[in-house]
């Protein structure tokens, strides 16, 4: 069989040593380009007071695997539940600033006119950062959204570089929202971080300790793959479905290969499916 695109998963006993196995299993080595001019990782701290936040340790396993490349800049964007200062202090990413490792509110920094594609957006005013010469790294969990998209992994996290602090005016056309911004702002490497699933409605509380990590750079393969691991037919999820047909990404399960040893892939499907 001839895979159009590839996923490659993990599972080990801390977030660092995961995401160097999942990495290294990738068939074609990650080549960013030698111009590049900082590392911009996008993490999931929807409300640090709730699980399905990605693990701080998660994103420090990918500073120390990327910073060579560049300033590194952690973003994220404010919302009615919390400012991002206190969505980094309490999820302890303010551990993470140092030397060439920067928190930054994209709700707080000078902005650019920017185009879109018109799914959505004809024109609007964004973060100028993200319009630098960055290598962007979307690090996302993965979580049952019935309510907005059905499921939300990584192309829903880039709903986040959005600056506005009421993003939820958007809910009602969320899918094309998320095509002009997966079309202007597309992931070099998309992460989906299982150290802990949401069981259920995150409201709840409730987690499973998995200890893995799906990585790749086809956004839409990953969130493919991860949809299918909480029972859902990626084929059935209508911002897949949009991204697929626009020629982002693979969606087709017999069309995505899952690299990992076969013990990984199948502890992978297990952990968060039971």
């Amino acid at each position: 069989m001839e895979y159009e695109s590839e996923v490659a998963v993990a599972v080990k006993r801390s977030p660092a040593e995961a995401l160097n196995t999942a990495l290294s299993k990738l068939s074609t080595p990650l080549t960013p380009p030698t111009n590049t001019e900082h590392v911009i990782i996008k993490p999931s701290i929807y409300n640090p007071d709730m699980p399905g936040n990605t693990d701080v340790r998660m994103v420090g396993a990918v500073i120390r695997m990327f910073r060579s490349l560049g300033t590194v800049k952690i973003v994220e964007s404010d919302n009615p539940l919390r400012t991002t200062m206190d969505a980094f202090t309490k999820s302890g990413y303010t551990s993470l600033a140092q030397e060439n490792v920067e928190l930054v509110n994209l709700t707080d920094v000078d902005m650019t006119s920017m185009k879109f594609p018109q799914h959505y957006f004809k024109d609007r005013r964004m973060p100028e950062l993200l319009h630098s010469r960055g290598y962007l790294i979307n690090v996302a969990t993965l979580k049952a959204e019935p309510d907005i998209c059905t499921v939300g992994a990584g192309i829903k996290n880039l709903f986040g570089l959005l600056p506005e602090i009421d993003k939820s005016v958007y809910h009602s056309a969320i899918d094309d929202v998320l095509m002009d911004l997966l079309s202007t702002y597309t992931p070099n490497l998309t992460i989906i971080d299982l150290t802990q699933v949401v069981i259920g409605d995150r409201v709840n509380g409730l987690v499973k300790n998995v200890g893995g990590v799906v990585v790749g750079t086809d956004p839409v393969a990953v969130d493919s793959y991860c949809a299918s691991l909480l029972g859902y037919d990626p084929q059935k999820i209508s911002h897949l479905q949009k991204a697929h047909k626009l020629g982002f990404g693979e969606i087709l399960p017999d069309l995505i290969r899952v690299r990992g040893t076969e013990y990984q892939i199948r502890e992978l499907e297990r952990l968060v499916s039971a």
